[in-house]
């Protein structure tokens, strides 16, 4: 018996010594400000794990399941603070309280990016260019339009509805975008034209906008060809509700003969909402908005309304589930170009002054993300975005059926399976799958489908605190309609060194492309003049692009950004105008290069006064016959400046684009004036006041956009906006 029990307790003890060293650890506490009070998400991670948590409205946090018995690095993080960071080992079963304060401080450089990786990671970790716009600098200029605040990013133009990023897309008719936009990291492309429609991403509940230059395709594929917009949405945890009201008017052009609608002012207005609340694991979120606006330019009114929601559920730490749906709906004129440079503001006199435009878009997405230990969680994504249009007017033949009336409907469906494995304390390997599907029917395209399957992989890793390592590729296979199935792979390399500990270094190379767009390859249609043919035979772009650039942070809170960049495109398409017939066909340009440097500075020297500025210069080249590509400027330039005083914030805001120097010349025949083209000098001021009335916190400002009134065109025979007089009253808690 003395000998049974000799064995049995040791191996008790050995079985609950194994059982106590399995058990994870919790950690848990609170992050303030230096005076106490807490900062809202928040983000705390521990790096060489996929464990991370915000904060919530006390400013607490949690994080369960981690592993003890080793080192953890805990890195927290929030936009305007400094980054908090520290070395701890937790034992089996622990659980330790740590409460942290973070240091006010205006440079970012412990920013958290989570669109270049497609995982959280610190600037100084990304080895590409990338520009972040947060809530207060949508707020403080009163951007209701996602194109208004893209406009305002350095290295970032808009040509009409058009995004270009360093150069990467010219203007093709607003069909096939060369940047990819994604809402919560969900693709918001149309499947008909594969461009962006600004109305479709509502400002008002937008927490932060992430732009990454360059190639992406290595990660997100095709329409990554120049760059990636995310734009990210705020999610509630505590109860709030924001209640926006705005109206303005639109000045009179500075030439009699460009007023077109007679004595007084054309006015805008408009009224956004939205409440959000958390109980417990339940998070949720409801947001509309509704605008009407005149225009400036004759048939060129827009009447826009939007809702969209977000419901977020924790069924445990380790797992919860996201979805979000948004619709919104536009009615406006149908204004295409004007008549001639005397009639700036005017349609053609053979223009159906009657014809309306309606459309509709609907988005959609469901995100499920759980986490299966301390080293390996996966995602699941689900999205649908539907787009339609129809047009009408008293000339219509209202005896078609409602159906025969719409002229595109399309739909475009992705599901995607994410994986994220930390391999080790200093590599994270991200992978997944991901399928596509889009469908049109339309009077101009015909009736066509097409597919995507890709699968992709990258590895970062962490060599010592100060060098980090990317590599990763994609492999697509794409096929619209019968064509034929286009296969690619696309690799990316990327490195960011820190040689000292106020100076990055990065450098990056990678492949992008781009599958033409149904619109690009079958359109057939006749606007304001300009017939546009197909061309079934169009191929898929490519580039190659290269990036070397240096991050600095000086005294006085300032930081400084270099890069230089070399973009080798193949195939890019680009319209022309086939000299046989006059019509518009979108062919392949052999071969194009794109060079340039960029430079941003960012300052706060005193606490009540910032600035800002960036320049971007662009050598844009059709390497076919020497000349330089169409619609791409040479010179870009933006900067801010803003200065508080007790209640009151003053700030301007000023951008220049110099003039193309290469446009469809031969759209001169069908438009009078067409060439006629300046650089763009735009300076807007902006004044506000923040207090409190009957108890609640009001913010009123007052905004003056385009303040000398200055005319130019950012598309021929298209007068872009003259001066604008806005006031915004905003309230809440």
């Amino acid at each position: 018996m003395g000998r049974l029990r000799a064995a049995v307790i040791p191996a008790i003890l050995l079985l609950y010594s194994i059982s106590l060293a399995a058990q994870p650890a919790t950690l848990r506490g609170r992050v303030t400000d230096e005076a106490g009070l807490p900062l809202i998400s928040a983000n705390v991670a521990l790096r060489g794990t996929v464990l991370g948590s915000a904060t919530d409205a006390e400013g607490r946090y949690r994080i369960a399941s981690l592993p003890p018995g080793r080192p953890l690095v805990l890195n927290c993080s929030m936009i305007g603070y400094g980054t908090f960071s520290v070395t701890l080992t937790l034992q089996a079963g622990e659980e330790r309280v740590l409460d942290i304060t973070l240091k006010e401080s205006s440079i970012s450089t412990g920013e958290v990016i989570v669109t270049a990786g497609k995982h959280a990671q610190s600037l100084e970790e990304v080895p590409v260019s990338v520009s972040t716009w947060d809530a207060r600098d949508i707020q403080e200029r009163g951007i209701t339009s996602l194109d208004n605040a893209l406009r305002r990013i350095p290295g970032v133009n808009i040509t009409e509805d058009q995004i270009n990023i360093r150069g990467s897309s010219g203007y093709s008719r607003a069909v096939g975008s060369r940047v990819l936009l994604l809402v919560d990291g969900a693709p918001v492309l149309a499947g008909d034209a594969g461009e962006v429609k600004f109305d479709a991403v509502p400002m008002f509940n937008v927490e932060r906008i992430e732009v990454v230059k360059g190639a992406g395709s290595a990660l997100y594929g095709s329409s990554a060809l120049g760059g990636v917009i995310n734009v990210i949405t705020t999610e509630p945890r505590e109860s709030m509700l924001r209640v926006r009201a705005h109206a303005g008017a639109w000045d009179e052009p500075r030439h009699d003969q460009w007023i077109w609608w007679g004595s007084g002012a054309q006015w805008m207005a408009g009224m956004d909402a939205m409440y959000g609340d958390a109980r417990g694991p339940l998070a949720y979120s409801i947001a509309g908005g509704l605008r009407r606006d005149q225009g400036y330019r004759q048939l060129d009114d827009n009447t826009e309304w939007n809702l969209n929601g977000r419901v977020w559920y924790r069924f445990s730490p380790e797992r919860n589930l996201s979805v979000s749906s948004s619709y919104s709906s536009n009615e406006r004129g149908n204004w295409v170009f004007w008549r001639d440079l005397a009639h700036a503001m005017q349609p053609p006199a053979d223009k159906d002054l009657t014809e309306r435009v309606h459309s509709t878009k609907w988005h959609s997405t469901a995100l499920y993300r759980v986490t299966h230990g301390p080293r390996f969680a996966s995602t699941s994504r689900l999205s649908v975005y539907r787009t339609a249009f129809d047009t009408e007017s008293d000339t219509s033949d209202f005896s078609l059926r409602p159906s025969d009336k719409v002229q595109s409907t399309a739909m475009q469906a992705s599901a995607e399976w994410q994986g994220a494995w930390a391999m080790s304390r200093d590599q994270l390997l991200t992978f997944g799958s991901e399928l596509s599907y889009s469908w049109v029917d339309a009077r101009i395209y015909g009736q066509r489908d097409g597919y995507g399957v890709a699968v992709y992989a990258q590895d970062d890793v962490a060599l010592g605190e100060r060098l980090h390592l990317s590599a990763g590729a994609r492999f697509d296979a794409t096929s619209i309609d019968t064509l034929e199935t286009d296969m690619q792979v696309n690799p990316r390399l990327g490195i960011a060194w820190k040689p000292w500990s106020e100076t990055t270094l990065r450098a990056s190379y990678g492949w992008g492309f781009r599958s033409p767009s149904i619109a690009e390859r079958f359109a057939t249609a006749s606007t304001g003049g300009i017939i546009t043919k197909p061309n079934p035979t169009l191929k898929a772009e490519r580039s190659t692009s290269y990036e070397f650039g240096i991050r600095r942070t000086l005294p006085w809170a300032t930081v400084l950004d270099a890069a230089v960049f070399w973009n080798d495109y193949s195939n890019l398409v680009e319209p022309t105008v086939d000299p046989a017939d006059g019509r518009i066909v979108f062919r392949n340009i052999t071969e194009a290069r794109i060079r340039g440097y960029e430079l941003t500075f960012e300052s706060e020297p005193w606490g009540l006064f910032d600035c800002s500025a960036a320049y971007t210069y662009l050598f844009p080249e059709d390497m076919s016959d020497g000349s330089v590509l169409k619609y791409r400027p040479r010179h870009l330039l933006y900067a801010a400046a803003g200065l508080q005083w007790g209640a009151f914030r003053f700030g301007v805001d000023a951008r220049y684009v110099s003039r193309m120097e290469t446009l469809d010349k031969e759209l001169t025949i069908v438009i009078p004036d067409a060439d006629r083209r300046v650089a763009t000098y735009v300076t807007d001021l902006r004044l506000s006041w923040s207090g409190a009335f009957m108890g609640l916190p009001l913010r009123c400002t007052a905004l003056v956009d385009n303040v000398f009134n200055y005319h130019y065109t950012e598309v021929i025979a298209n007068l872009s906006p003259v001066r604008q007089y806005r006031l915004m009253l905003e309230t809440g808690w």
